[in-house]
């Protein structure tokens, strides 16, 4: 276990606005490593206040999607207040788009929520003591970005945007849709109605211009979604 790692306490931001992951994944995590101390955020806001008030907070775990906005933007702020501050990126996405993103803003870590709970634990233990932490679809997007060798063809481009233009519950439910999930089981796994699920799964057929669930599959394969 990582615990021996670490000499000291390890002081820990984790900001995220579904609580129950977040105060679950915490928990797991301080029950492996009794030396990790987390401080828990449901918004921008609330994690500059503790950044703020509470010193000594060397790392910070952000979803990238956030009721009151986003985690990127959010991460700019608290490195205003700590620009020491290391960030892993904790989320659902693993698109080009999100992770290029995060990459550029020189996170030190990404990892996407269905990783094992070890997985999340070598990620701090590595971003603790100034190394990296990259999941497989992060990795490949930073080689890429290395290599200069990004496509950029009309096709694919018009697709990101696309892709874009869905909300992030919108974003959820296709992520889902995706892995070939039916209505009822999203709408279980989100806390929706069906119906709301079935509408949405609409909108996103619309936005995307695509008509059926391979289209969906394919066009989630095309932005990275699915690998």
């Amino acid at each position: 276990m990582g615990e021996r790692q670490l000499q000291s306490k390890l002081k820990i931001l984790f900001l995220d606005d579904h609580t129950g992951i977040r105060d679950g994944t915490g928990f797991l995590l301080s029950e492996r490593n009794k030396n990790f101390v987390f401080f828990y955020a449901a918004s921008a806001s609330e994690g500059a206040d503790i950044l703020s008030k509470e010193k000594g907070i060397s790392i910070a775990i952000i979803d990238l999607k956030l009721e009151d906005g986003d985690g990127l933007t959010a991460l700019r702020e608290f490195r205003k207040i700590n620009p020491e501050l290391a960030a892993i990126v904790f989320t659902m996405y693993a698109d080009p788009i999100h992770i290029e993103t995060a990459l550029k803003l020189g996170v030190q870590g990404y990892i996407t929520k269905n990783a094992e709970i070890e997985e999340l634990e070598s990620a701090i233990l590595s971003v603790a003591s100034g190394g990296n932490h990259y999941n497989k679809a992060a990795s490949k997007i930073m080689q890429l970005l290395i290599s200069g060798e990004r496509a950029r063809n009309e096709s694919e481009k018009l697709s990101y945007m696309n892709y874009k233009s869905l909300t992030k519950s919108e974003q959820e439910v296709f992520a889902l849709l995706a892995e070939k999930k039916e209505p009822e089981e999203i709408a279980s796994i989100l806390g929706k109605k069906v119906k709301t699920v079935i509408n949405q799964r609409a909108i996103i057929h619309q936005k995307l211009y695509i008509h059926d669930r391979l289209d969906l599959i394919e066009f989630a394969k095309k932005v990275g979604v699915l690998f």
